[in-house]
């Protein structure tokens, strides 16, 4: 089975892989070699596929993946790897957003958008810090 992941601006990822889940807007779904066809709206959350053995993590947000005769390939709003990840300038976002969310009325047309990117930085910080944790094991 092969992942292929894109986002505007680059591509991220092909190549091979043995199983990928991913963040589907109804909830985290699974896919594996020789799954039905199908196409799905991507939410926030981690990207996790394997390859040789190893897994490894992308923070996605947003866009869609598909899946046609063990292809899979994401179309994502945005997407980092783990390794990429500067924890510490996501946790300053996270931190940044929650302050600026406690100050906007509930009611405010902003609020949706601090939440959204709230989430993302929230979940930038997670997927980030499992870079850490792979290495730690990986010694």
């Amino acid at each position: 089975m092969r992942l292929l992941l894109v986002t505007p601006e680059r591509q991220l990822l092909d190549t091979d892989i043995e199983e990928v889940y991913a963040p589907g807007v109804l909830g985290q779904f699974g896919v594996l070699p020789e799954h039905v066809n199908f196409l799905t709206a991507l939410g926030t959350g981690e990207l996790r596929y394997r390859t040789k053995g190893a897994d490894h993590y992308v923070a996605v947000s947003g866009g869609v993946l598909e899946v046609l005769d063990d292809l899979v390939t994401v179309l994502a709003d945005s997407a980092e790897s783990a390794e990429e990840i500067d924890v510490a300038r996501a946790r300053q976002a996270e931190e940044r957003l929650r302050h600026a969310l406690a100050r906007t009325p509930s009611d405010a047309p902003e609020t949706p958008d601090l939440a959204a990117a709230l989430g993302r930085a929230a979940n930038r910080q997670a997927v980030g810090a499992r870079a850490g944790r792979a290495a730690t094991a990986a010694h």
